[in-house]
């Protein structure tokens, strides 16, 4: 009797086609969840990554504050703060310069006396600053003394060598300096023993920058000067990718460091008034979108802005004595997981080779059978 083609027949074919359709989707599914799992663990370890490069950037903040105002806070103590002539306090410039070596960070250390007397002192580290005093060659230290005799104002520039021995004594021109009506010796009056004013320009160096003052007695105002610059330079050391973002502003939005501190002043229209930019006036589109969110927030998001996913993080930074002061850190996703990113495409393909592999194998089975029946 003739054989009539039927179901049995082709029953290793259907094996062979189920066969493959469960491997491939099997592995599919396989591939898809190890995939999906991969991309939580990298989101979850992400946001334990970003919160402690915010952390870090916390502490190398307070590092750079708290050393000089308890160096202010020992200071308050000297005798210092008691004495009345320039030769007095000529006795003291080894302890000032101490402060400054102590803490790099500082562009100046002085005091303000409430008679309107004034001691500074300076290190004159690079040839821009020599330039700006026109100091000696040897000049290693400058320090600016005001005092009054008699009614009478003096108003000097003494040039010191590395030993803080004077090479040079010259008279300075009056330019109408009272340290009792700057903002450091005003505020300081105001507030409680210690506070870090919000940025503003500098009489001596027309530099924009913060001043750590703190009161003592009711005799003098002792501060030390935080140029905008040297915080922002500390600041970009913190950065952990090459696009990420970092800004440290007031509760206002007046900005106090930014990584790229060129950004940092402009001049206002129509005088020669120099200001500090605001945290929307960096010339970041980025920036700008993020201000318009507020500048108090504290939170950490995920935000895409401009064509790629940002990790944002803005909280308030408690430096003792300072304003409301926030942080905020963008990181690009992509940068700050790179490695992560990387390794889920790799077990991703890995995966899809397997199962092409496995898919193989079965085929080779299937068809081994089918001969063999």
């Amino acid at each position: 009797m003739p054989y009539t083609p039927g179901i049995p027949q082709y029953r290793p074919i259907l094996a062979l086609v189920l066969g493959l359709a469960t491997v491939l989707l099997l592995g599919l599914l396989l591939s898809l969840f190890h995939y999906e799992q991969l991309s939580k663990v990298m989101r979850n370890d992400g946001s334990k990554l970003f919160e402690r490069v915010v952390q870090q950037v916390g502490r190398e903040l307070d590092s750079v504050y708290r050393p000089p105002m308890q160096a202010l806070n020992l200071l308050s103590l000297s005798p210092l703060i008691q004495t009345d002539s320039l030769a007095e306090r000529l006795n003291y410039l080894p302890l000032l310069a101490q402060v400054l070596q102590d803490n790099p960070q500082l562009n100046s250390v002085y005091i303000g006396w409430q008679d309107g007397d004034y001691l500074m002192l300076r290190p004159l580290i690079n040839p821009g600053s020599q330039q700006r005093f026109a100091a000696p060659e040897r000049a290693a230290w400058m320090a600016w003394h005001i005092g009054n005799d008699d009614g009478h104002r003096h108003n000097s520039y003494l040039f010191l060598n590395a030993d803080l021995k004077v090479i040079e004594a010259r008279m300075a021109a009056d330019e109408g300096f009272d340290p009792r009506q700057r903002p450091w010796y005003a505020a300081a009056n105001r507030a409680d023993p210690q506070l870090v004013t919000t940025p503003y320009v500098f009489f001596s160096t027309r530099e924009f920058g913060t001043t750590l003052a703190r009161g003592a007695s009711d005799r003098a105002v002792l501060g030390a000067d935080l140029t905008l610059e040297r915080l922002s330079r500390t600041l970009s050391q913190q950065r952990v990718t090459p696009s990420s973002e970092l800004i440290l502003y007031t509760g206002d939005g007046v900005v106090i460091a930014y990584h790229d501190p060129q950004r940092l002043q402009h001049t206002v229209q129509g005088s020669n008034t120099l200001e500090p930019r605001r945290f929307q006036e960096l010339g970041s589109t980025l920036l700008a979108t993020i201000a318009q969110d507020g500048y108090q927030l504290q939170r950490q998001t995920i935000r895409e802005l401009e064509g790629q996913r940002w990790i944002i993080q803005q909280q308030r930074i408690g430096i003792p004595g300072s304003p409301d002061s926030y942080l905020t850190v963008l990181v690009p996703e992509a940068e700050l997981l790179s490695d992560a990113y990387r390794l889920r495409r790799q077990s991703f393909w890995l995966s899809m080779a397997a199962c092409l592999s496995l898919l193989g194998v079965t085929w080779l089975f299937c068809w081994r059978l089918r001969r063999d029946r």
